[in-house]
């Protein structure tokens, strides 16, 4: 990981030196934010107004007196990173419907209006997000870039799975969350650090999205069905899919787990099994993308540096009392699809049902999408500050949160 030290004084260096191009509000050229992504880039279930990077932008516009210009080429959620999935990608009815498959003539993700990146798919990725920048801004310096990415590459449904074997889930994280970030970083580098010596690069990590404090499910096997409703990829698992939801079923039904055996071993609490799957995630993908960033740093200037949200297992996903969650829910009740809870449900459901017609868990999935994402005080307090956090020492600005 950077040295914190070295990366504020390089970005205080990139903010002090004046610049010269189109005139902002202290004749200075406007200072670019470029921010790609999955979800937490887009800012899933939020009003555009409460959304980290629209914070930042007006933050950054106040604090440095200047136009500040964000650029966000296709971000949206369920976007993975690209590498070394195209055969992912280009199977049709597995994630992203045909419309948004590589090289398909017709609409486009952005041309569903300003809701559009509230749509689950997995492309256009960050890494063609990334190249996009050249069709919309291909002259334009940048001055700081946010990514977040990795974590659908890995897969919610599949990490939270409490049957998956961890050893393969962590060599999923190693490969997406570092090694495969990793490749991101250094193109991120190539375009725009090596382009301006003085730009800066923050790479966001995740949350625990379920802890051992989240105990205000309404049922587990609703919690279950609302979890794991992407739709399932391979045969291995559609069993676990059925077996977790049967499980889910029977402790619902007589209080105690029972004896199975397609199940290694006896999970006497599902809930706690899935939180213990979501904590090894969490671990996982920090320690990886702190890595990664080490890594992006082996070359000078050292850019990169790693943040972590202000999100606590305190304030997972149905904690108690829930106005503690930093994460959005869904009202679950008698086993009924759920109901997002978020702020655009009215504007993304439509949407949905346009996209995916009647395709079943796709159609649900991409429903509730905003479930587990950072809510309003998620994203202020949770992403917006650790952001900030990480700049605000070379603005000189006196409201540093703490």
């Amino acid at each position: 990981m950077i040295d914190r030290a070295t990366f504020l004084r390089s970005l205080t260096a990139a903010l002090a030196v004046p610049q010269t191009g189109t005139p902002g509000a202290t004749g200075t050229r406007a200072f670019n934010v470029l921010v790609l992504g999955d979800s937490i880039a887009w800012g899933q279930g939020l009003a555009p107004a409460h959304r980290w990077r629209e914070l930042l932008i007006a933050r950054l516009r106040s604090t440095l007196g200047r136009d500040v210009s964000e650029i966000a080429p296709q971000i949206h959620s369920g976007a993975t990173i690209g590498v070394g999935d195209r055969n992912e990608i280009d199977q049709p009815g597995l994630y992203a419907p045909d419309r948004y498959r590589p090289g398909h003539e017709g609409p486009s993700l952005l041309d569903y209006g300003p809701y559009s990146g509230e749509l689950p798919s997995a492309t256009p990725t960050i890494l063609a997000q990334l190249d996009d920048l050249d069709n919309v801004a291909p002259d334009v310096p940048i001055d700081l870039v946010v990514v977040s990415a990795g974590i659908n590459d890995v897969r919610v449904a599949r990490f939270l799975n409490p049957l998956a074997n961890p050893k393969f889930i962590e060599s999923l994280i190693d490969l997406h969350c570092r090694r495969h970030l990793t490749v991101l970083l250094d193109r991120i580098r190539v375009r725009c650090v090596d382009r301006n010596p003085a730009c800066k690069v923050v790479v966001l990590s995740y949350f625990q999205m379920i802890s051992d404090q989240s105990t205000g499910f309404p049922s587990v096997y609703d919690f279950v069905s609302a979890v794991f409703t992407a739709p399932p990829r391979s045969p291995e698992e559609r069993r676990n899919r059925r077996v977790i939801v049967g499980i889910a079923e029977a402790e619902e039904l007589t209080g105690r787990q029972p004896a199975n055996a397609n199940v290694p071993g006896r999970l006497p609490n599902l809930v706690k099994d899935v939180a213990n799957a979501a904590k090894r995630f969490y671990d996982a993908s920090e320690r990886s993308i702190d890595q990664a960033v080490a890594d992006a740093n082996r070359l000078d200037p050292p850019a990169f540096v790693h943040v972590t949200p202000h999100i606590t297992a305190g304030q997972a996903l149905y904690v108690m009392p829930a106005t503690n969650s930093a994460l959005w829910d869904a009202t679950i009740v008698g086993h009924k699809p759920p109901d997002p809870t978020d702020e655009v449900a009215a504007e993304r459901l439509p949407l949905c049902a346009k996209i995916y017609g009647d395709k079943g868990s796709a159609l649900n999935e991409c429903d509730i999408a905003s479930i587990g994402h950072p809510n309003v005080a998620g994203a202020s307090d949770g992403y917006f500050d650790a952001i900030w956090n990480a700049i605000a020492p070379v603005l000189n600005v006196s409201d540093r949160q703490p």
